[in-house]
């Protein structure tokens, strides 16, 4: 499985490594939302999906690591909450069910397959579904704040347009933050925020 080494490795720290609060974007952007059926693509430790539940959300996540899975799933059992959770890449993910709700959160993909998951993702949304999308801006590539470094890992506003030209994309803007997401997403930093829903 692609990366899955690389990943379980960064996840081997016994303290989540990203935090155990939420996103904030993808805090706020749910809280607008019906509750439903939510998916999180490249859920690492569990912040999201964790929160999602509590709020009453049917989530389902996956990621490429076991170890991230594990520190989850103890983290889900330690809080009472249930979150189907799947080890497995983004391409290979696959679901009978469509969902209200998806929750892409510093999912950054190569250039060569982000249309092909896009697609996917866009595929897998329920007519009036929204994605919530929070990425690293190209510009954050000189920053110490968190994110790859390869060039080739990002996309730009115009590029998620094209991207997403399936959605009706409501939200996408670049900020500038300040990230407190546990030990590897702290400090300055240039993000992407989007919000689009399927017709």
């Amino acid at each position: 499985m692609s990366g899955q080494n690389e990943w379980n490795e960064r996840y081997a720290d016994q303290h989540l490594v990203y935090g155990y609060q939420p996103n904030k974007y993808l805090k706020q952007e749910l809280a607008k939302l019906e509750l439903g059926a939510l998916l999180l693509p490249g859920e690492g430790e569990g912040r999201n999906a964790l929160w999602a539940a509590k709020q009453g959300w049917e989530v389902t996540a996956f990621d490429a690591s076991d170890v991230a899975q594990a520190k989850a799933n103890k983290l889900f059992a330690q809080n009472n909450v249930w979150v189907q959770y799947h080890v497995t890449d983004i391409l290979h993910f696959a679901s009978n069910h469509q969902f209200d709700a998806i929750g892409l959160v510093y999912v950054h993909l190569q250039k060569d397959i982000q249309q092909q998951v896009a697609n996917k993702l866009t595929s897998m949304l329920k007519p009036k579904g929204v994605l919530i999308l929070e990425m690293f801006h190209p510009e954050q590539i000189p920053l110490t704040s968190g994110g790859p470094k390869n060039p080739a890992m990002f996309a730009d506003i115009s590029e998620l347009k094209d991207l997403y030209k399936n959605l009706t994309i409501e939200e996408l803007r670049k900020e500038e933050i300040e990230l407190n997401e546990g030990l590897l997403h702290r400090g300055k930093a240039i993000v992407i925020r989007m919000r689009a829903a399927k017709p």
